[in-house]
């Protein structure tokens, strides 16, 4: 059975997870990203240590430029490592900095943007390259310094000059948060963006640990912020999916996720499956030449040439698959001249107003308002006679499709449709942590909702 829309409204929502940054997993704390000893450590990694891990990044290792300290020509690595031990600043925290601000460790041949502005030092929101102050810190030598040298500065003089503290409460996003350690603070201070700080988090993750722990839900869609690609969590897989045809009549959108391109790349490369490549309603031809239209997760057999004539359906559509292409796809009905709308159609009982989906000659109900909402929004719906429902099979009710957040009028408990199960939020905590928010959740009938069986809480991270 279809359980999807056709097509969607995008909703953009906020980041997944964040978390701080440790050898250890642990769970999403916005108001406790690194720990004041972890910032504190230059002893993570020596010069050798920089140098290896920048010659297996990128090109940063093999650019030269002026210590403005000591006024030696230092390469990359020197310039990191010298900073590091200059401030007591932890030389992953420098390396992660560049690479959020400038993207310059992953870089092959840095531009002289990249170099001139690695750290994004004195560089603010609205203010120019070429004001004074971004002059005087401009140049790779010049910035890494002054990176590692704003973290030391603030941790040595925040109390004294009015910064902002631990324990303090301020707005970042229009979400209000308490750091409860002084690095926090600093970190919100130099980047007072929380997508920025989760950015950094992310890096760290990626490149030093942690990353296991970014689990999502089967049914969930995450969308890369950077370049816009898409893909599904299904069996627990990251399944790509490869044109825009295929998202908006297969998925709801509408609580899809959106990472920065570090978590959408670790999802990928630790539980890569394969991509979605078909549209609901395609047509397609096997190698042994039998056509069939995929609908929903099934394939439905055309027997001949006469049928396909007879359904009205267009030759210059079929695709020529391979069998291993649609494998996944389990086999449903074939398709004969007596079908009763073959690729579905919401009907509705002209007399009560209830409406049902029909499919290969079987109704299935639609018990509550928000399943229209969640999988046909914006579908035709057909008014007809009782005695033309009468004449149809009947089937099961229509359940949520996957990804759809809802609840009941009289609880205030949210749950999310995965694996055709109600998986509920324990938290508000929890439930902002996965980016979901509060305005895209559709409130049902218990009627509708005990469709579904339960299924785990939702959780920050895999037990």
């Amino acid at each position: 059975m279809r359980l999807f829309r056709r097509w969607i409204i995008f909703s953009c929502v906020v980041s997944l997870f964040s978390a701080p940054v440790t050898a250890r997993a642990a769970e999403f704390n916005p108001e406790h990203i690194i720990s004041d000893s972890e910032m504190r450590d230059a002893s993570t990694m020596d010069l050798a240590g920089i140098r290896q891990f920048l010659m297996s990044k990128g090109g940063l290792d093999a650019e030269f430029d002026i210590d403005p300290i000591d006024g030696m020509l230092k390469n990359g690595s020197q310039l990191i490592h010298a900073a590091a031990e200059r401030y007591q600043v932890n030389p992953r925290y420098i390396l992660a900095l560049l690479q959020k601000e400038s993207s310059i460790v992953e870089t092959g041949r840095p531009t002289d943007r990249q170099r001139d502005w690695a750290a994004g030092y004195a560089l603010c929101d609205g203010c120019a390259r070429s004001a004074p102050l971004a002059k005087k810190y401009k140049g790779l030598g010049r910035q890494i310094d002054a990176g590692a040298g704003w973290m030391d500065w603030y941790l040595r003089n925040a109390a004294s000059l009015g910064k902002l503290q631990a324990g303090q409460q301020f707005t970042a996003d229009g979400a209000k948060l308490t750091p409860t350690n002084l690095v926090t603070a600093a970190l919100y201070s130099y980047t007072p963006h929380a997508h920025g700080n989760r950015l950094l988090w992310s890096i760290l993750q990626r490149w030093f640990g942690g990353v296991d722990d970014l689990r999502l839900p089967d049914g969930a869609l995450v969308r890369n912020m950077t370049t816009g690609a898409v893909a599904v969590i299904e069996g627990g897989k990251f399944r790509p999916i490869l044109n825009r045809s295929v998202l908006v009549t297969r998925f709801n959108t509408t609580n899809i996720i959106d990472l920065n391109q570090y978590d959408f790349a670790t999802l990928q490369e630790r539980s890569s499956g394969a991509p979605l490549r078909f549209a609901d309603l395609s047509l397609v031809r096997s190698e042994d030449g039998a056509i069939y239209l995929l609908i929903g997760t099934a394939k439905r057999l055309i027997p001949s040439t006469e049928v396909f004539r007879q359904i009205g359906f267009n030759p210059e559509e079929v695709e020529d698959v391979r069998a291993t292409d649609i494998a996944e796809y389990a086999d449903a009905a074939p398709i004969t001249a007596d079908s009763s709308f073959p690729t579905g159609q919401l009907l509705q009982n002209a007399q009560t107003g209830g409406v049902y989906y029909v499919e290969a000659g079987v109704k299935h109900p639609l018990v509550d308002r928000a399943i229209l909402t969640a999988n046909f929004f914006g579908d035709r719906i057909v008014r007809v006679t009782p005695a033309a429902l009468a004449g149809l099979e009947n089937g099961d009710a229509v359940k949520f499709s996957e990804g759809t957040l809802v609840k009941t009028k009289d609880d205030p408990t949210v749950y999310l449709i995965s694996g055709s199960k109600k998986r509920p939020f324990t938290s508000e905590k929890i439930f902002l942590a996965f980016g979901y928010t509060f305005t895209n959740v559709l409130v049902t009938s218990s009627r509708a909702l005990a469709l579904h069986e339960l299924g785990e809480p939702m959780v920050l991270t895999a037990q």
